[in-house]
């Protein structure tokens, strides 16, 4: 593709950068990322099963509620303010309910430590 600047009068389009991150930034990473192995095995050996069931659960609630409540395209838009609330709330319970049965209790039961196959 041809510039259409006249010769000699053309600028650089990018412009190399020496933004390296910052050894706190480097830092923080690695705490977060250590934390969140140390939770991902926790979610499958802790010595509880309700605990287990929790921790692999819990993830989901955050998504969920952007979802419902801060997503541009968020459900029940339409509707009156009850109806909308009340609709959110019973869509939360559901998408909660759905998560405890498939990644609390489906996981559960095909990775507790103490069930013999």
């Amino acid at each position: 593709m041809r510039s259409k600047s006249a010769p000699g009068n053309s600028t650089p389009t990018s412009r190399r950068t020496n933004n390296l991150p910052s050894p706190l930034l480097i830092a923080v990473a690695v705490v977060i990322i250590a934390l969140a192995g140390f939770y991902v095995i926790e979610a499958f050996i802790a010595p509880y099963p309700l605990i287990r069931v929790v921790l692999r659960s819990l993830p989901v609630l955050p998504v969920a509620i952007w979802t419902l409540w801060y997503e541009k395209s968020r459900p029940l838009k339409r509707h009156r303010p009850l109806i909308r609330a009340a609709g959110r709330i019973l869509l939360l319970v559901v998408v909660m309910a759905f998560a405890i049965a498939i990644l609390g209790f489906g996981l559960n039961w095909l990775y507790d430590p103490n069930r013999v196959i």
